[in-house]
């Protein structure tokens, strides 16, 4: 058995393949894995997690998908010598001053969103859905308190992410939503003084949940560009 499985969940029987691939791949993003590694074999995972071959097998084969794995017949099943957290090396020296700073954070966040929304509509789980909607509510409740409500908004967008469970586009939310959320808070407490707009905005927010709610990708993709276009006419206009 491999020493390197520090913590063993407890599965219940049924226990699905998305969710033994969510926490085969919080193994790998943690470092219990690191890139190369060899994992262990469907067989002593099997044994460790208490579900059959066949999920195993699911979920490494999921998680290959999302290239976090490869899989070297004859071999094994190992990390792929990649590491997710090099992809935010080139978003940390992005520094927004000028308007057209902010302007391509825009069009980045329309690009990369409205294909996230999708994906998480069509993989979310009811647990990803769960969360989607604990930072719902948490914005409604900053609604109704007058607060600004960044920290909740930061977080729907970024659970979205997660839903896709892909990790190179969670790492990307991230670290694009703190960039844009430390650059543009002034200019929120701006737009939170027009009358109706903190109700509108969340109205949108709900528009999106319930597209991801319902699965339907293509709803969701609309609600998430029409709330980003409005965004971006408040700020610049």
């Amino acid at each position: 058995m491999n020493a390197k499985m520090k913590t063993i969940p407890q599965f219940k029987i049924r226990k699905t393949y998305e969710e033994v691939a969510d926490y085969i791949k919080e193994q790998i993003m943690n470092g219990v894995y690191k890139p190369g590694d060899r994992l262990p074999s469907f067989r002593e995972f099997s044994e460790l997690l208490g579900v059959g071959q066949s999920t195993i097998r699911e979920a490494i084969s999921s998680l290959k998908t999302m290239g976090l794995v490869t899989i070297r017949h004859g071999e094994g099943t190992f990390v792929t010598r990649f590491n997710p957290e090099d992809v935010l090396s080139g978003f940390e020296m992005i520094h927004p001053v000028t308007e057209q700073d902010v302007m391509s954070l825009l069009e980045a966040r329309k690009i990369i969103e409205t294909g996230i929304v999708q994906l998480a509509s069509e993989r979310r789980s009811d647990e990803d859905l769960k969360r989607i909607e604990e930072a719902l509510n948490e914005m409604e409740d900053t609604v109704a308190k007058g607060d600004l409500g960044d920290k909740a908004d930061l977080k729907f967008h970024y659970e979205i992410a997660r839903a896709c469970h892909n990790p190179v586009l969670e790492f990307m939310m991230q670290s694009i939503s703190e960039t844009m959320g430390k650059t543009l808070k002034a200019s929120r407490e701006k737009m939170f003084q027009t009358k109706g707009y903190p109700e509108q905005l969340l109205a949108e927010h709900k528009d999106i949940f319930k597209a991801i709610a319902n699965k339907n990708s293509k709803k969701a993709e609309e609600a998430m560009l029409y709330h980003l276009l409005g965004v971006e006419k408040e700020l610049l206009d």
